[in-house]
């Protein structure tokens, strides 16, 4: 009786939240290279010196974006440590891609492939909703996710076969090439992508929820008796005001700070104007945006150059640190290129449990009722 309970409420609320698990399955394979596919879209602006002609400095580079937004005081610049690559640079919430060289604008806003994937985003998050109904969706994306985290649970529980032997266990291991009915075909890859997906799919769900529900990230940061960080509020300086030591040589006192103090090469580094008076703030990134271990926020004073602040990832407390694992173990970025794949892969898996479900579900419900009609 209780196998008969755990299969009924399987079915039921598979059907139940089947579409909208598959959505943020099918999302979430093609999230599965987001950063790297961007990363390489600036790329392709790239380009070379002529005549010896020597790469625009920090101070040049703002003073574009100065020129564009003469009453924003926040900005970003990130420069990657790759020759000629083109500069991504933010004047509030506005964003460019300016030539290394020339300072000529080859990027307004997002391009395409950013617009894509911030569509997919949106899908993934909140079905893709905006304005009231955005957070409907939010809901219902939460909600599905943590039913699918029940799915997840009940299959593999239901995937054990009722007696022991190695024969049952083998047939839900691997494809079978010859089956004795459509619903046999189906049954096995059903089973076959569940176990094979099973714990992938257990830690990019049950990591899923830190991003929706207040219980959940409570309880993790509880675990370290400390309560969940909340982001402070960043107060708008009235005036961008600049300091002695010009932005160029500060950038450089970054890098040899890097050099200095990081176990590996940076490859991207972010310049934050307007968030603290009187400092410009340094991310000193090895990756492009997946490592935050060995990424740390560096502090320069902009009269004098000298430190004010480094913060690195032992400085955060032992709640934020287990939030942010937990963050890029949804994505498998904790692990890199390999922990995205198979986070990839996961996903890609879910979306033909999803198919197969309800291959499943329409043949058992459905097609002994359309017989009956015959």
């Amino acid at each position: 009786m209780f196998r008969k309970f755990i299969f009924w409420s399987h079915l039921v609320v598979g059907i139940s939240v089947g579409v909208v698990v598959f959505i943020m399955s099918a999302t979430g394979v093609l999230l599965t290279y987001e950063k790297q596919i961007k990363d390489w879209d600036e790329a392709r602006y790239t380009s070379v010196s002529v005549d010896n002609q020597e790469r625009l400095t920090t101070d040049k580079i703002l003073d574009i974006a100065r020129k564009k937004h003469p009453d924003e005081t926040h900005f970003f610049i990130r420069w990657v440590n790759e020759q000629g690559r083109a500069i991504p640079v933010w004047a509030g919430s506005q964003s460019y891609l300016i030539s290394a060289y020339s300072g000529e604008i080859v990027q307004k806003g997002q391009s395409f492939l950013g617009e894509a994937f911030h569509t997919i985003n949106d899908l993934h998050r909140w079905l893709g909703l905006h304005g009231k109904a955005k957070n409907i969706g939010k809901e219902v994306t939460a909600y599905s996710n943590l039913l699918f985290l029940f799915l997840i649970i009940s299959g593999a529980y239901l995937w054990l076969p009722r007696r022991f032997n190695w024969s049952a266990i083998r047939s839900n291991l691997i494809f079978k090439k010859q089956f004795k009915s459509t619903h046999a075909k189906y049954f096995n890859w059903h089973n076959v992508f569940g176990f094979w997906a099973l714990l992938p799919l257990i830690v990019v769900v049950s990591t899923a929820t830190i991003f929706h529900f207040d219980w959940v990230n409570e309880a993790l940061y509880g675990v370290y008796d400390e309560e969940p960080a909340k982001r402070p509020k960043r107060e708008e300086l009235p005036v961008l005001i600049d300091g002695k030591v010009s932005y160029e040589a500060l950038f450089d006192i970054a890098k040899q700070h890097s050099a200095d103090n990081s176990p590996s090469q940076w490859y991207s580094m972010w310049l934050e104007f307007g968030r603290v008076e009187g400092q410009l703030r340094f991310y000193i990134d090895p990756s492009i945006g997946n490592n935050p271990e060995n990424a740390y926020a560096l502090f320069l004073d902009i009269n004098n150059a000298e430190v004010a602040r480094v913060q690195k990832y032992t400085d955060w407390s032992p709640g934020g640190r287990a939030w942010t694992v937990s963050r890029y173990l949804h994505t498998g970025e904790h692990y890199g290129v390999v922990g995205q794949s198979i986070a990839g892969l996961a996903s890609l898996a879910a979306c033909f449990l999803v198919y197969t479900g309800f291959l499943l579900s329409w043949r058992r419900l459905v097609m002994p009722y359309l017989r009956k009609r015959k």
